[in-house]
């Protein structure tokens, strides 16, 4: 098995005499030229060559024994490298700007649409908002209004108590002067007359106020019974207010770093 400084200075002479001949030297021509060695050698043995060619032309003067033809042909290979790599450069960065401006336009509509969320999801939490605050005004109304009714119904039920100790008076004032031996006095007749018609009227007063209480008992019960619905209906919806306003939060958040991940690539693609 030839070791491998054989096969590197097969590699060199069959590398040079291709050159000679015009010949570019490659893996595959070097390899079928010595007729022998492994692809991985004779590629390591190959730029090697390469790198040592252009010392090997600096010298020239030093080491005549590389031809002319040589030197000739090395820098044809050298400038038509140069050549390939500049093309190849210039291919590369093309494609790298066709890929930053394309991903430069995906980021701005990205950002656009980003931004639009952002805008649509502060929208909803402000409307979500506007909803609790007008069921909190209609729950604070209706309690109002509810104390409104129970502060009547004290107030007519006083009213009631009132006329039912004036109506005790009148009968106790009737059955006093019905035990009294009668008597043809005017005023005593009239004081009579006057008691029987107060005590008249204040019982329609009471039979009035009784009608109006329990029309504002009925009234109240109504109010509670809505009140109540008002707040049940009013906790369910704060759950949910506070469940979607969490929802838009996080989405809320998760835009705006998504937002500003976006800019910082835009930043640093015009870098």
């Amino acid at each position: 098995m030839p070791k491998k400084s054989d096969t590197r200075e097969k590699v060199f002479d069959a590398a040079d005499s291709l050159l000679q001949e015009g010949i570019r030297p490659t893996q595959q021509n070097v390899r079928d030229r010595i007729g022998s060695g492994s692809i991985t050698t004779i590629n390591s043995a190959l730029n090697g060559w390469w790198l040592s060619l252009s010392d090997r032309i600096n010298r020239k003067d030093q080491h005549p024994e590389l031809p002319d033809p040589v030197i000739s042909v090395a820098n044809q290979l050298w400038d038509q490298a140069l050549a390939y790599a500049h093309h190849s450069l210039q291919k590369e960065r093309a494609e790298v700007e066709s890929i930053l401006l394309n991903r430069k336009e995906a980021n701005a509509a990205q950002l656009e649409q980003l931004r639009a969320t952002v805008d649509q999801l502060q929208q909803q939490n402000a409307q979500l908002r506007n909803n609790s605050d007008e069921m909190n005004e209609q729950r604070l109304e209706l309690q109002q209004k509810l104390l409104s009714y129970e502060t009547s119904m004290i107030r007519l039920s006083s009213e009631r108590d009132e006329i039912n100790r004036e109506n005790k008076q009148l009968k106790i004032i009737q059955r006093n002067n019905g035990s009294t031996p009668a008597t043809d006095s005017p005023a005593h007749s009239n004081e009579l007359f006057e008691a029987r018609v107060e005590l008249k009227v204040n019982l329609i007063k009471i039979n009035s106020l009784e009608d109006t209480l329990k029309l504002k008992e009925e009234e109240c019960k109504a109010l509670k019974e809505a009140l109540l619905l008002q707040e049940k209906t009013a906790m369910q919806q704060q759950h949910r207010l506070e469940l979607v306003v969490a929802q838009q939060d996080a989405r809320y958040d998760d835009a705006l770093k998504a937002l500003t991940d976006c800019k910082t690539e835009l930043s640093l693609a015009k870098k």
